[in-house]
């Protein structure tokens, strides 16, 4: 798990502002939305009842200490991080039939598949609303926009990921390139712009700019790796989601992209029946993902794939030398190495 320790002073700020952002994320959707939407009033709040780690909108106040910036200017821009994220899982969660998400039902299912997408736009178009509302604080048109024009070519590139990964379901053969290519739309995309983001509205030259996005690059990477290993690792514990999701999706993620380089033909060719079929009896799916996880450590594909998110570590850790020193660079350089050893 990322534990934000209160008792270390390093990240004793994180704490703080994670309280921050769950109060003010709650406030501005009161503000916002207003407590007589019906359906959608409810949706947003079942989203936002569950609180997540916040590490995107933490990404983007840092990424603005790093270069000097005032994150209390740009803070309207950390809740447009943390509504964009929120749209994204509740959109993935309806594509994907998920019914788990931190631990609670999913919106959808709570709430119907209508009163979901709704929740889903409101909370992008709120995003946006954020980059008006730091400009309104005192960050210049010409950074409030250019952020927005990040954001928005940020977006794209996460639908974009999002088709190519549809494309991939039942096709256990996908390569390592196809998967990079969609890790790096889907997730490392929207890493990239928090941190980019949160340069530019913070005042950073282009190199300052630039070493964050790279940063953020990396660090995607490495975080959706590990969360692809979660759904199999064993020790795992409270992941807040079905750790069945991928199969039930029949989701080839790089655990299982590397059991068909590594395993014997006996075990290649199970892997491939796994991934044949939809299955949609619960007990037989965690039947199969049993069988399936104890492949994935027998040929040592769990292992490999955690080595691919240790050197993404080290990559993003080596992308912030280019930084002055300041705690916000220690911390962004601490936070990725807590990411990439999380258990859930």
């Amino acid at each position: 798990m990322v534990a934000i320790k209160d008792g270390t002073d390093i990240f004793s700020p994180l704490a703080d502002e994670r309280e921050r952002l769950a109060q003010r994320l709650d406030e501005h959707c009161r503000e916002t939305i207003g407590d007589q939407a019906g359906q959608l009033t409810m949706a947003v709040n079942h989203a936002l009842a569950s609180r997540g780690k916040y590490i995107r909108a933490l990404l983007l106040l840092d990424a603005c200490r790093a270069v000097g910036g005032d994150p209390d200017l740009i803070f309207p821009a950390a809740l447009s991080t943390e509504y964009g994220h929120i749209a994204s899982l509740i959109h993935d969660d309806i594509m994907d039939g998920d019914t788990v998400r931190r631990g609670q039902d999913t919106v959808h299912v709570r709430y119907g598949l209508d009163a979901a997408v709704l929740a889903g736009d409101a909370f992008i178009f709120m995003a946006f609303l954020g980059y008006v509302e730091c400009h309104d604080q005192g960050v210049s048109a010409e950074r409030a926009l250019e952020a927005i024009r990040k954001l928005s070519l940020t977006c794209i590139a996460m639908s974009r990921g999002q088709a190519l990964e549809a494309d991939m379901v039942g096709r256990p053969e996908t390569t390592e390139a196809a998967y990079f290519d969609v890790v790096r739309l889907k997730t490392a995309a929207f890493c990239r712009a928090v941190c980019e983001i949160g340069a530019l509205l913070g005042g950073g030259d282009e190199r300052a700019i630039s070493a964050l996005g790279a940063f953020g690059d990396n660090l995607g990477v490495a975080f959706q790796v590990v969360d692809d290993v979660l759904c199999y690792d064993l020790t795992a514990v409270g992941l807040g989601k079905s750790t069945l999701s991928d199969l039930r999706n029949r989701r080839a993620t790089l655990p299982v992209i590397y059991a068909l380089q590594m395993g014997t033909p006996g075990e290649r060719s199970r892997v491939r029946e796994l991934f044949a079929a939809q299955c949609d009896d619960e007990g037989a799916l965690r039947e199969q993902h049993t069988e399936l996880t104890g492949i994935l450590h027998s040929t040592g594909a769990l292992e490999r794939a955690r080595t691919v998110s240790q050197a993404h570590t080290q990559l993003a850790r080596a992308n912030l030398g280019v930084l002055p020193p300041s705690d916000a660079r220690e911390r962004l350089a601490a936070l990725v190495t807590l990411l990439a050893v999380r258990d859930r």
